[in-house]
């Protein structure tokens, strides 16, 4: 039976929300295209609000996603301006400090729930489905319980604080969606009641990880020789996803591999530009500016994996999922990652590919280096990571999950 057949006369409108504004495109983003693309469109008709306009919202138009863009407004900052102003103004900015925080308070929380309400009753919202954390997207939350509409969430981050206004909502949603049980586990330990968390991996179609150019294109147009070893690295340009230690391990790398190229491919905010400043400096210090290769946002980050003999993950921090493993496993690829949060329950450690010490570049760099002398194993565990994709991490599995949860709140017995 189809998820959501229990009404087959009523399709239901399910509102989904991403909240990041900052500018870059990440795996939450795609996380949620795949999940309103794979659901039954007969019963349920999704509706996704974006914060900021982003290079992905052609794609959800595309494919026939009711896709909007609801900017959020700039916090006030009067008080830290007036601060800069001498004594005086030091005297005068922190006296207004505390008018400026209820200024934020009631617009960013108060003024939006009233905001939200009237936008769900006007555009008859049967569920709200909220697309990163707890600790976000409140004012959606607080509107749904004053509209009395169900109301969801996925828990995509392993945060070291959750405030109790987070917690005291946590408590009354309908479901909290985790990524991985070291997402649901962190929630546990830091209070977050566990009778409504529920675990769901996320999901990939490996059809769609398509390669456009062939790995010797890419290695022409780049000036590199064809028996070069590649290694690299995917994701946005922060310093808790690890680049430095991919660096670092290069560095290391090159005294065995005089050749190699490492490609780290991803997108810079403004927020992050210091710490792409100080990438650069350790490049230019051990002297790798040939070995290293920044390609930015890539449209096509298939097509850098598949350039690439090993696929690396290295957040310092622990990674609450990590969408670019199972996109590599995808193509076959052989996997190293640092071994904290999800990580290790997406790569078996000498199976699908190796696991090392977050933040140890030395550890890396032999992880790196044995498989870069066995391609034969490598090879191996790329098939074997393939394999656990389809069994484990299919996106068919994680729509008919999410659909059920659905299913769940939409049909649950009267009390």
């Amino acid at each position: 039976m189809k998820m959501g057949s229990k009404n087959a006369t009523t399709k239901k409108r399910i509102l989904y929300c991403e909240s990041n504004t900052d500018g870059t495109v990440g795996g939450s983003f795609f996380s949620l295209l795949y999940l309103v693309e794979g659901i039954d469109k007969a019963y349920f008709d999704p509706v996704v609000i974006f914060h900021s306009d982003n290079s992905l919202v052609p794609t959800y138009r595309k494919s026939g996603i009711d896709t909007r863009i609801q900017r959020k407004p700039t916090p006030y900052g009067f008080a830290q301006r007036i601060r800069k102003y001498g004594l005086a103004g030091n005297v005068l900015g922190k006296t207004l400090s505390p008018i400026q925080k209820m200024l934020n308070f009631s617009r960013f929380l108060i003024n939006p729930v009233f905001r939200k309400y009237y936008y769900l009753k006007k555009n008859k919202i049967d569920i709200v489905h909220l697309n990163n954390s707890i600790i976000r997207n409140n004012d959606w939350m607080i509107a749904a319980f004053w509209a009395r509409i169900p109301c969801i969430t996925h828990e995509r981050g392993i945060n070291a604080h959750y405030p109790k206004l987070a917690r005291w909502i946590a408590q009354r949603l309908d479901a909290i969606v985790c990524i991985s049980n070291a997402v649901a586990d962190n929630l546990k330990q830091k209070g977050v009641p566990e009778n409504n968390i529920r675990i769901i991996y996320n999901g990939l179609d490996p059809e769609i990880v398509k390669v456009t150019r062939q790995s010797l294109e890419l290695r022409d147009e780049y000036g590199i020789q064809h028996d070069a070893p590649i290694i690299g690295i995917i994701g946005n340009i922060k310093q808790w996803k690890g680049q430095k230690s991919v660096v670092l391990a290069t560095a290391l790398i090159k005294k065995q591999f005089k050749e190699i190229r490492c490609f780290i491919v991803g997108d810079t905010a403004d927020a992050d530009i210091d710490y792409k400043y100080e990438l650069d400096e350790l490049i230019r210090k051990h002297g790798l500016e040939e070995n290293i290769i920044f390609t930015g946002h890539q449209s096509n980050v298939a097509d850098y994996m598949n350039l690439m003999d090993v696929v690396i993950h290295a957040s310092v921090l622990p990674e609450p999922f990590g969408r670019v493993l199972i996109e590599a496993m995808a193509l076959k690829k052989p996997l190293i990652g640092a071994r904290a949060g999800a990580v290790p329950e997406i790569i078996i450690n000498n199976k699908t590919g190796l696991t090392f010490q977050p933040d140890n570049a030395s550890n890396l760099a032999s992880c790196i280096i044995s498989l870069l002398k066995d391609p034969d194993l490598a090879r191996n565990m790329g098939a074997e990571g393939y394999t656990r994709l389809i069994e484990t991490f299919s996106i068919q599995s994680n729509v008919q999950k999410t659909t059920a949860i659905y299913d769940s709140i939409l049909y649950r017995p009267a009390h």
